[in-house]
């Protein structure tokens, strides 16, 4: 078992999961319990009002500053924010690199202009989420210096997007996009397609609605005629997310809304 500890600065609540019996699930939590230090701790999704696109923009403006390298702000006004979100997304791969191997540019660029390049990033995924579906609210929480482990090939049979409320699954740990992903923002110009083929001790926590079985059968079919007119090479497409923890106890959702930043985790073995 393991306890999410989330905070909004005044008091603390305690979210406690279940680890699963996978094989993949055991080698999860066992990074899980090596304790690196916190780095992200605010990635909440359709957790309350916070301006998400002005803090993208900023992001800009300030890579910008350094270097006029972004050609393309967002507008509130936008009649299609997720077809500017596709067309931002390919220059944080651009500029960062992949993640065993940064580019020169992000190497050379000053802390400040890294870490506002990966929160970049970050926001992209934030406002993708958002605006797919609302009322699915998720954590992320990633951790500094942590391994990034490859999947077997019995780890990736446990893929899955059928989504289940209160499930804990392995992040993706990787510069790029998933095929999955690439399909649900209908990113037509998506060039670092690559699907999870790694794991580390991140993960993300999905507090939304259990997906009914006949709406994931019918993605399933929509997703299976788009992939059957794609062009992919992969041996695996590894479509979703591999679930690996469960939440032990019923939560109450507005309540828990009110804490917006990560603490720490607390593993019992």
């Amino acid at each position: 078992m393991f306890d999410l500890i989330l905070t909004n600065g005044k008091e603390d609540v305690s979210v406690p999961f279940t680890v699963r019996s996978t094989d993949i699930a055991k080698k999860w939590f066992n990074e899980l319990i090596q304790n690196y230090e916190l780095y992200e701790t605010d990635r909440f999704t359709n957790w309350g009002a916070h301006d998400l696109i002005s803090e993208l923009n900023e992001c800009i403006s300030k890579v910008n500053d350094y270097e006029v390298c972004i050609d393309r702000y967002i507008s509130t006004n936008s009649t299609d924010i997720q077809g500017d979100l596709n067309y931002l997304h390919k220059f944080f791969e651009e500029l960062r690199g992949d993640v065993n191997k940064s580019t020169e540019w992000f190497n050379c660029a000053p802390l400040e202009i890294q870490e506002c390049v990966q929160r970049f990033n970050v926001l992209i995924h934030k406002l993708e989420s958002e605006t797919r579906t609302k009322n699915h609210p998720t954590v992320v929480v990633t951790f500094k210096d942590r391994p990034i482990i490859n999947l077997t090939e019995q780890d990736m049979t446990h893929f899955t997007f059928r989504w289940t409320h209160g499930t804990v699954y392995i992040n993706y740990c990787q510069v790029g996009k998933t095929v999955l992903d690439v399909f649900k923002d209908k990113d037509s110009i998506a060039e670092g397609v690559r699907p999870q083929e790694y794991y580390s001790a991140d993960f993300m926590v999905k507090f939304g609605p259990t997906t009914f079985y006949a709406m994931y059968l019918l993605r399933k079919l929509y997703l299976n005629l788009w992939i059957k007119r794609q062009t992919f090479k992969f041996k695996n497409l590894n479509l979703g997310m591999i679930p690996v923890a469960d939440l032990a106890n019923k939560v109450d959702i507005e309540k828990l809304k009110m804490f917006n930043t990560v603490k720490g985790v607390i593993c019992i073995k």
